[in-house]
């Protein structure tokens, strides 16, 4: 594999910060007050299969001259959002196979993952036991630091429900920003491909 680094301007930069659009996951459910918020500051994005969480982001063909076709972040950055103090306790239930197999592949290619929570008062919900489940207050809010936080190196992050379309684009758009300003754009192709002449 041979490694090709793009750098750019601020100006590049900014012009793609703007043109980011988001990939919402198709399997994503209740979420129509976040579509509403990307439809009012026209911000594009497209409902697809997301194999990591619920949110994800894209740069659309022809914002980078050179690149003819959309360029997908999903494999970079992803964000899960959870309604209630219920559905991470619900995650968590038995052995939490599922979502401990999710959190493994995330680390596993390096992914950064965020948990967004439509709880502004999620903090002292879960530790005064402020939910339907019966899951005990201090149990599970020792799972959800050793089991969900520290060992897959991930946050949960309270948001308003009316905020949460707002965090979801700044927090790609963000990344996107560190991404090409820090890192630059690496670009890998086969030694094959560029060998072929």
């Amino acid at each position: 594999m041979i490694k090709i680094r793009y750098k750019f301007t601020d100006k590049d930069i900014a012009k793609i910060q703007d043109s980011i659009g988001i990939i919402v996951d198709s399997r994503e459910q209740n979420n129509k007050h976040i579509l509403d918020y990307f439809n009012k500051e026209k911000i594009p994005y497209k409902i697809m299969k997301n194999d990591y969480a619920d949110y994800s982001c894209y740069i659309p063909a022809g914002t980078i001259d050179m690149f003819t076709c959309d360029i997908y972040f999903d494999r970079d950055i992803a964000i899960e959002r959870k309604a209630s103090i219920d559905e991470i306790a619900g995650n968590l239930k038995g052995d939490a196979t599922r979502l401990k197999t999710e959190l493994a592949h995330l680390n596993m290619y390096d992914i950064k993952y965020w948990i967004f929570i439509e709880d502004p008062n999620y903090h002292v919900n879960l530790r005064t036991g402020n939910y339907r489940s019966q899951y005990d207050p201090k149990r599970l809010l020792k799972r959800i630091k050793t089991g969900i936080e520290a060992e897959y190196n991930t946050m949960i992050i309270p948001v308003s429900k009316n905020c949460i379309g707002s965090e979801i684009y700044y927090t790609l758009r963000g990344f996107v920003y560190t991404l090409f300003k820090h890192k630059g754009f690496i670009l890998e192709e086969s030694e094959e491909l560029v060998n072929e002449d």
